[in-house]
């Protein structure tokens, strides 16, 4: 986790993007097809839309991270209290899970999917490059997730 908070905390892409469109307004301006004034508005507004953008990512990667983290956390107190047969805390961390699974739903939905591509992928591949697929080993591409 500590590794995907420094990406999200270096940004890298966001930068990218401004140098390409700050290369091309200092062109265009170069070239007398916008004057400096215009130039100077539209380096503004880009930035203000890329910080926008920016943040938006940031604050969605903290929170799916630190939605991961808590949850992480809650599993290890719900198997502690398995252990000690305690059900009703068990009860109070499965709620608590249950609340941070609605945070990471998305990522959730997303890992599926690409488990079903890799099932299909390595069924096809192993069945040397052929397509044609029973009923059943499609039912079971999504199943063995």
């Amino acid at each position: 986790m500590s590794q995907v908070k420094e990406v999200v905390k270096k940004g890298g892409l966001i930068d990218s993007i401004s140098g390409v469109l700050d290369f091309g307004i200092d062109l265009a301006e170069k070239k007398n097809l916008i004057n400096n004034g215009t130039a100077n508005l539209i380096k503004k507004g880009k930035d203000t839309i890329l910080n926008t953008v920016n943040n938006g990512i940031e604050n969605t990667m903290t929170s799916q991270i630190e939605s991961v983290e808590k949850m992480d956390n809650y599993i290890s107190n719900w198997n502690e209290f398995y252990k000690n047969q305690d059900f009703t805390s068990m009860e109070k961390q499965y709620r608590k899970i249950e609340k941070e699974l609605q945070n990471i739903m998305p990522l959730e939905n997303v890992i599926t999917k690409a488990r079903v591509v890799e099932n299909l992928h390595n069924l096809i591949k192993n069945n040397g490059k052929n397509f044609n697929l029973s009923n059943e080993e499609l039912e079971l591409a999504n199943k063995l997730i």
